[in-house]
């Protein structure tokens, strides 16, 4: 195992070129997928990344995205499985089961170039809902339980579908994860745990919530810093998470940042969005605001990336116009769930045929040259 985990990082990971852009996971009537990874060309279009992208025979699903690496889940036999895939590689690394007797109620992946780490935080339901987590390091290619005693269990709903919810984010090495209106962070250097209260945890249902057929909700990060976006019935919302490098005003320290670290950076109400802006979205009277669902936020450009049912659509917030990314398809009668989109920042050689495909994409045919693969 070890020496496959090796060969699978060190291939392909030098003569690096940065640049942010977006993942879609499109996902078939017959259970196949195909991932497609876009490099965002500002305010419209979109270049398509032949050299990452690809398709599954086999029904998957995508729990986490980081610094290049997915962390896939699906069914080996009648067991459920993880895996790690390098989608430039097109390597795959199939983690071993370990022994869990709570449930998994998250999923997270970290990666910082060397080595990676899955995390499964598990809810102890037999000790009042503690967390445990259980770390596999590709390092030694063994799990360690760690149990944090830092912090108290936030309350989870009884019925939940942690996948539905918005991806985990690895940055600042720690893993967070968007848990019962909290922020679970997690160092993964010093196995270290925190919980902050979010700027939406007075939302009425949060299991509601977790089993909505997409994801309203996102983390992400630009220019080296954390966001947490979000849609209500008012509108969307962009907040900032604070430290102490953040250079606060006295009156964050009056109220406490470390109890809510929070900053509002933009706020978009659908009252304003919605009349400027009918050819995307339709009649204002027959609108559900939880149609609007944020991908990814660029901080310099001032620009948000949205979701809305069958297009990717990119809004920026000094001049209020939308610019458009991409198309899909979706099935009748099931909304827009059978697309689902994440943000990507990682480092992979340039290709320079990949600039090819630009302009507004459809997403929902077979993309040619596609590898098509079976984990």
């Amino acid at each position: 195992m070890s020496m496959e985990i090796e060969n699978f990082l060190t291939v392909g990971t030098t003569s690096l070129d940065t640049r942010v852009g977006l993942v879609c996971h499109y996902q078939f009537e017959n259970g196949t997928s195909q991932f497609v990874f876009m490099d965002v060309q500002g305010e419209s279009g979109a270049s398509l990344d032949d050299s990452r992208s690809f398709s599954t025979e086999n029904f998957v699903q995508t729990r986490a995205y980081c610094n290049g690496l997915i962390l896939l889940s699906g069914f080996s036999g009648n067991q459920s499985c993880y895996h790690v895939f390098n989608p430039l590689t097109k390597h795959n690394v199939m983690i071993p089961q370990t022994s869990i007797r709570g449930s998994i109620v998250r999923v997270g992946l970290a990666y910082d170039g060397c080595q990676f780490e899955v995390v499964l935080v598990e809810a102890d339901s037999s000790k009042s809902n503690e967390l445990i987590l259980h770390v596999f390091s590709s390092e030694t290619s063994k799990w360690r339980s760690h149990h944090p005693t830092n912090i108290a269990a936030p309350s989870l709903p009884e019925c939940e579908f942690p996948e539905l919810g918005p991806p985990p984010l690895y940055s600042n090495g720690a893993i967070h994860w968007e848990i019962g209106g909290n922020l679970l962070v997690y160092q993964v250097q010093g196995n270290h745990c925190e919980l902050h209260e979010l700027p939406n945890s007075n939302f009425d249902d949060w299991s509601r919530q977790s089993t909505l057929t997409f994801s309203r909700r996102c983390l992400c990060e630009s220019g080296g810093r954390i966001y947490y976006c979000y849609t209500d019935y008012h509108g969307f919302h962009i907040w900032n998470l604070l430290n102490e490098e953040n250079n606060l005003p006295e009156s964050y320290y009056y109220c406490n940042y470390k109890r809510f670290p929070w900053r509002l950076d933009h706020s978009v109400m659908h009252e304003v969005f919605m009349p400027k802006h009918q050819n995307f979205c339709g009649s204002f009277s027959d609108w559900d605001p939880y149609k609007i669902a944020p991908i990814s936020y660029n901080e310099q450009a001032q620009i948000i990336y949205l979701q809305l049912p069958g297009t990717v659509v990119s809004y920026k917030f000094d001049s209020g116009t939308l610019g458009s990314i991409c198309t899909y398809s979706s099935y009748p009668g099931i909304d827009f769930n059978c697309c689902s989109f994440f943000s990507s920042t990682t480092s992979s050689p340039r290709n320079a045929e990949r600039d090819i495909n630009k302009g507004e994409m459809e997403l929902n045919l077979p993309v040619a040259g596609m590898e098509n693969l079976a984990l």
